[in-house]
């Protein structure tokens, strides 16, 4: 998938601002595509270059002017083709889980504190997806009027709520074990050394 074909979908809802389509952006497809305002710009350019978008102008009255950016047929057909073509297979690369390959070479300390960092940001996300996104999906759909997309905009966030709930449930799981592994390390009694008077009789043999 390439940012355009997302900024399509977006603007194939209304025409938008670059800045209107950022704030759009955050709130939806950020969760699953991140992008930042330099090249969300930068591609809108390509894009308008390459007939999938028009820009206009439109200028207020003691306010900066309004760019606007409107998709082409062309655009709207460049997308519906890559709707429809096979979808990749997702590469998967994740830091977290590299860390956590290696984690026998790391402090026990250590490593329960990127899992806490780690399941504290997705316990932040998922609040996110149960208390903001909902509300985010009602208000863009009464704006656009797209009420029949709403339905696949919420199996996106449901996907999202069931993710974070199991890397959550997965934290908590990793910790206990590691946090256990520790516990048992540190009451390990070092051997006690016998009293050197005792050692002295066993060399003589008493």
């Amino acid at each position: 998938m390439s940012l355009s074909h997302a900024l399509l979908g977006l603007i194939n809802y209304q025409p938008t601002t670059g800045y209107e389509l950022k704030a759009t952006f955050d709130k939806s497809i950020h969760f699953f595509w991140n992008a930042t305002l330099p090249q969300i710009y930068r591609t809108l350019t390509q894009m308008e270059k390459g007939g999938w978008l028009t820009l206009t102008v439109k200028h207020q009255n003691g306010k900066p002017s309004r760019n606007v950016y409107t998709i082409t047929k062309a655009g709207q057909e460049e997308f519906k083709r890559w709707l429809a073509e096979p979808t990749e297979v997702p590469e998967t690369r994740n830091a977290m889980l590299i860390k956590i390959f290696f984690g026998s070479q790391m402090n026990p300390s250590q490593f329960a504190a990127h899992l806490r960092a780690w399941r504290e940001y997705h316990a932040n996300l998922l609040q996110r997806y149960e208390k903001e996104v909902p509300s985010v999906i009602k208000q863009y759909a009464h704006a656009t009027g797209a009420f029949k997309d709403a339905l696949y905009w919420r199996l996106t966030l449901d996907y999202g709520r069931k993710v974070d709930r199991m890397v959550l449930e997965w934290c908590d799981k990793a910790l206990k074990q590691i946090e256990g592994k520790g516990k048992k390390e540190s009451s390990r009694k070092e051997p006690v050394s016998p009293p050197k008077k005792l050692t002295k009789k066993l060399v003589r043999g008493d």
